[in-house]
Order: C-alpha cells, then structure tokens, then sequence
C-alpha cells in the first residue's frame, strides 16, 4: 500500500509540478566540446565512483585545456579530486543544508554551459540539482524516459556487461562525440606532500619500506582490508581472522590492516590479530584520510579486500590486488584496472562471506608467489 502511494505521490503531484518548473529543450545531436567554456559534473556518490571518473577528468582537460571543470562531491569522496589538476572547482553535497545551499549558489555563478549527471542511482536528485545550478545550461543525464524533463538529453546507457570506465566513455562519446579508449586510460589519485610524510613517518616507525625502493633492512608489506559497505560484500570475522592470521605469521612480508571507520566488528578482530598474528594496524590512532589510504596502499608489494573503493586505490596507484567478491552483485562493472590482480568470486546467489577460507588463502598463496 505504501509503495503504490509513493508511486502515486511521484506520478501525478511530483513530476507533473517539476515539469511546469523545468523547461529543458531537447538536444539530443552532441555537442562540440570546443565551443563551450565550462563542465560541471555531478559526482556525489561513492569513493571508488570518483576514483573511476578521475581519467574522464584528464582526457577532457588535455583536450581543451582552457575548460574550466567543475565537480559536485560527496562530503567523503571530494577528498579524492582534492589535489587533482585537471579539476578547477569542487562543490560539496553537504548534509547542512546552509552550507548546501552556499555550495549551490557558488556553483550557480559559474554558469556551467554543460552539466553532466554521472549519478546512476538518484536521478531526480540530480536533475533538480542540475537545473537549479544551470538553468539555461545543457543538461546531459541518463535513465527512464520518464526523467527526460529534467534534461535536455537522456541516455540510454547498458551496464549490464560493461566496466563502469566503459560506461562513462560510451556516455562521453554520446555527449561530445570524443572516442576515449578504456583500455588507455589511467585512475588518478594525487597525493600532497604533507600526506606523504605523515605516511613515511609511520612506515619509518615499524622498519618498513615501500615497494618502489629497496632499503635493505626494512620489511616490505601487503595491505589487509577488513571492511566492506554493505552486507553481501562483507567478509565474516572468521574470514578476516584467518586471513589475517595466515599473513601474519606464515609470510615474510608484514602486514597492515585497514577497517572502515565505523565497522566495530572488524576493529574487535584487528586487535586480536595486532595482538596474536605480528599484523599492524593502519592508523595507529583514530582513522586515516582517504589521501593517506591512498598513499600506503601505493607502497604496499600486494592489496587484500572484499571493497572495490580500496580495489580502485590499488588500481589507481598501480598496486597489485587481490579482490574478493560476491555474484549476488555485479561484478564486471567494478574490476580492478590497469593493475595485476586475482578475483575470487562466490558462487551464485552467495554473499562474499560464503567463500571458503582456504579458497581464499590458496588465492593469496598463488598470488604472492607470482609476484
């Protein structure tokens, strides 16, 4: 009953009101990049979404490098682009609504000539933002047809059998007529200086050394994490015990262990494996930056982690990884890029936790020998 008023309430009071408000032409021929001056993308969900989106950032910037590039981020995923060269502004979704409302406004000034929704999964949050920030703007988005008014073109994107970096090429092509070619584009993640020697100093502290020198006397490394976003991604705690156990007593190297802020469970089992298995935890106090994520990962000889946000930091920066995942998702669209890598994936219909801990340990075993 309440699903059908939901449906009700968005079909005949909600959309019909928008659709007096917005008056967006449609354009569906594209657009010649070379004679607009500003881009706006919409790009406020995940961490591991932003870390795909940053080659899209650069081919268009090296292309016109005087287009001036705007990107509207999460509270969390904004930090990714923070250092990014090819990005000249950066707005904020804010949970305040005042400082939401100040971020809109700062954003509505520039009047972006195109904005570009690569938000998938909350198109009407998107197409309200877009036409408010650029209401004579072109407005490029993608979904049912039932959300063309919010647009000046609507895609018909399939992401049933593509990378997500191909997704997002196919949409450039569509928008721009610009042919990228997945295969040669590379994930960005700029780190500051300050980041780096934090980083350093804590590597300094337990004798360790990342993959790119060869100091004698100091352990190389392999990154463990522990957490997942959501349940069918996540790993059990026997899982991560185990594993953290085989790494930290059965292998040469050391181990860093990484958990998501908020995942009580999985620090309970990060304590027990720095007390009992040599492993290490990373941070040592409170929780780490995502620059800082990004920067120990880019030292570390190998990645383990059931979370295809750290998937994309290793692919990003070029770090070998090793990616557990479930069917009941899918899969294809979040694979490592660009970057060695072993998945083990569970059988159908199964979360990520149903996989056999010595599957999981063989797969390690097999990987670290090829290294």
């Amino acid at each position: 009953m309440i699903e059908k008023l939901e449906y009700w309430w968005r079909h005949y009071i909600v959309y019909p009101i928008l659709r007096l408000i917005f008056h967006n032409p449609r354009k569906d021929s594209p657009i010649d990049i070379q004679t607009i001056d500003s881009l706006l993308f919409l790009r406020y969900d995940r961490i591991g979404d932003m870390i795909v989106t940053t080659p899209i950032l650069r081919s268009l910037k090296q292309l016109k490098p005087t287009l001036k590039i705007g990107v509207f981020a999460s509270e969390t995923n904004a930090e990714i682009i923070r250092y990014n060269p090819y990005v000249d502004a950066i707005y904020v979704l804010h949970s305040n609504w005042i400082r939401l409302i100040a971020e809109i406004l700062k954003a509505r000034k520039n009047k972006y000539a195109v904005v570009l929704n690569f938000i998938f999964n909350r198109t009407t949050s998107g197409g309200i933002l877009a036409n408010i920030i650029s209401p004579s703007g072109i407005k490029i988005g993608q979904g049912d047809e039932k959300y063309r008014f919010y647009f000046n073109r609507l895609l018909k994107v399939s992401r049933k059998y593509s990378h997500m970096i191909e997704t997002l090429v196919f949409i450039i092509k569509e928008t721009f007529n610009i042919k990228l070619i997945p295969g040669q584009l590379k994930y960005d993640i700029f780190i500051d200086e300050k980041t780096k020697n934090n980083v350093a100093t804590y590597l300094t502290k337990y004798n360790l050394r990342p993959r790119q020198y060869s100091t004698s006397g100091k352990s190389s490394y392999v990154v463990f994490n522990l957490s997942a976003n959501d349940s069918v991604r996540r790993i059990s705690a026997e899982q991560a015990y185990a594993i953290g156990n085989h790494l930290g007593l059965k292998t040469s190297f050391r181990t860093l262990l990484l958990h998501a802020p908020n995942d009580s469970l999985m620090l309970s089992i990060k304590q027990e494996l720095v007390k009992n298995s040599r492993c290490i935890s990373f941070p040592e106090q409170q929780n780490a930056s995502l620059l800082e994520v990004a920067a120990i990962i880019e030292g570390a000889i190998a990645v383990i982690t059931p979370d295809t946000s750290i998937i994309h930091f290793a692919s990003a920066t070029k770090t070998p990884v090793i990616g557990f995942y479930t069917q009941m998702q899918d899969v294809h669209e979040w694979l490592p890029h660009q970057v060695m890598n072993r998945v083990v994936i569970s059988f159908k219909n199964e979360p990520t936790s149903a996989i056999p801990n010595q599957k999981m340990l063989n797969a390690i075993d097999d990987f670290i020998r090829e290294l």
